[in-house]
């Protein structure tokens, strides 16, 4: 038998049910579910109060305002701590919910996990599963760390590579430039040449033709 058997959302003001995850074995989870929903709809719920509950034939609801519509619900046996139930809502609200009430297939499998681990940790003290819970924190943001720090090398990386590109343009530009220049100055060395071995040419004629004439 689970301890720990649905976690749900509803709008707590029309007992509308929008989203419920179940345990692996239980059964008649959904009519107890909207029976309490019925219930629910009929007090007077603020969205900042605390965690209450209320027995149902399946065990007992804890829920708890998500916002000034939405609650969130987890369906347990009597013998199970209030705290580890609102560490759990706590945890689902914080870590897959961020915000939104559409459940995608990824954020149920988390949800059911969840509900799986505090399901194994059900009789431990609350402070020994807030510990715990820090630890996979911890591991979860080092992990993440790691990705962004390989992220970013990658992106350092590209950098490298773009200005490596960049340098081996700059590159060729300057090689083509100075292989221009040297052409000029070597043409520019010929006429020279041919310039001066003009005006010898028309000099030694010169000097001949007064000579011999």
């Amino acid at each position: 038998m689970n301890h720990i058997k649905a976690f749900a959302l509803a709008k707590w003001a029309t007992g509308e049910k929008l989203e419920l995850i179940e345990m692996e074995g239980e059964v008649g989870i959904v009519q107890d579910l909207s029976d309490t929903l019925m219930i629910i709809k009929t007090k007077t719920i603020s969205q900042f109060q605390k965690i209450d509950s209320l027995p149902s034939k399946k065990g007992r609801w804890y829920y708890l305002p998500f916002n000034k519509e939405i609650i969130q619900l987890v369906l347990a046996t009597t013998d199970c701590n209030q705290y580890n139930i609102e560490m759990l809502i706590s945890a689902i609200q914080s870590k897959i919910l961020n915000g939104n009430i559409i459940l995608n297939d990824n954020q149920k499998d988390n949800i059911l996990q969840l509900l799986n681990y505090f399901e194994k940790q059900y009789n431990k003290d609350p402070k020994q599963i807030k510990q715990i819970m820090q630890i996979l924190d911890n591991t979860k943001q080092s992990v993440q760390q790691n990705i962004e720090k390989l992220i970013n090398n990658k992106d350092q990386l590209s950098q490298i590579e773009i200005k490596s590109l960049e340098l081996e343009d700059t590159s060729k530009v300057f090689y083509d430039t100075a292989a221009a220049v040297h052409r000029k100055n070597r043409l520019n060395r010929l006429k020279r040449r041919l310039f001066i071995g003009g005006i010898a040419l028309i000099s030694i004629s010169f000097i001949c033709y007064w000579i011999f004439y």
